[in-house]
């Protein structure tokens, strides 16, 4: 089985992207962990894999790993923003953040596919709910 780190740094030759330590090291923290973590987070475990590398870069490997579309983000309101592997590098999935608590959980990425499809249909429009996390309240908070 071919790891995520080396899908990447597969992808990165076939872009004629380098290849650099900081940007396989974000992709095996984001492939080791089903945490949401942050920018910073991913720098502190970067560095712990790799050490010497500096924080700035793995933010710059972050940005870079976006726009080529391996790594992607999600906004969680005031928990801030955290990076996740993208495309076939993971699971699709989606996120509910708890207004109460501030608890993310994960739900399955098609579990608003009827939704998706009725918005493009009927306004021609590209939901993209992987980016933000819906809010609610969770189950333990309600009672």
């Amino acid at each position: 089985m071919t790891s995520a780190v080396e899908v990447t740094a597969q992808r990165l030759r076939d872009r004629g992207e380098r290849v650099t330590p900081a940007r396989l090291a974000v992709v095996e923290v984001l492939a080791g962990t089903e945490e949401h973590l942050s920018a910073e987070q991913i720098g502190e475990r970067a560095e712990e894999l790799r050490p010497g590398i500096h924080r700035a870069t793995v933010y710059r490997a972050l940005d870079a790993l976006g726009e080529f579309g391996l790594v992607t983000h999600v906004h969680l309101g005031r928990a801030g923003t955290t990076y996740h592997l993208a495309g076939d590098l993971a699971p699709r999935h989606l996120h509910l953040r708890c207004s109460e608590c501030g608890t993310v959980y994960d739900a399955p990425g098609d579990i608003l596919e009827a939704a998706r499809k009725k918005v493009q249909r009927e306004l021609g429009f590209q939901l993209a709910p992987e980016q933000v996390a819906l809010v609610g309240v969770c189950v333990e908070c309600q009672s």
